[in-house]
């Protein structure tokens, strides 16, 4: 993961989920999570994402049923 978050990098993940988004809101957005993206970066902290959502479906229900 790099450690800095460019307005490119905003506006290709917003295309790639198909959300409209001009260049200054891009940049306001980079400019704001780029301390905190800079900071786990730093860290090395690493979050676990759910890679599909069914999969939290199946745990939820596993646990449910303890």
């Amino acid at each position: 993961m790099p450690d800095e978050v460019t307005a490119e990098r905003v506006a290709a993940i917003a295309a790639s989920a198909r959300i409209p988004l001009d260049a200054a809101a891009a940049e306001r957005v980079a400019r704001t999570v780029n301390p905190t993206v800079t900071r786990f970066f730093a860290e090395k902290i690493a979050l676990p994402m759910e890679i599909e959502p069914a999969s939290f479906v199946v745990v939820a229900r596993e646990q449910a049923e303890r």
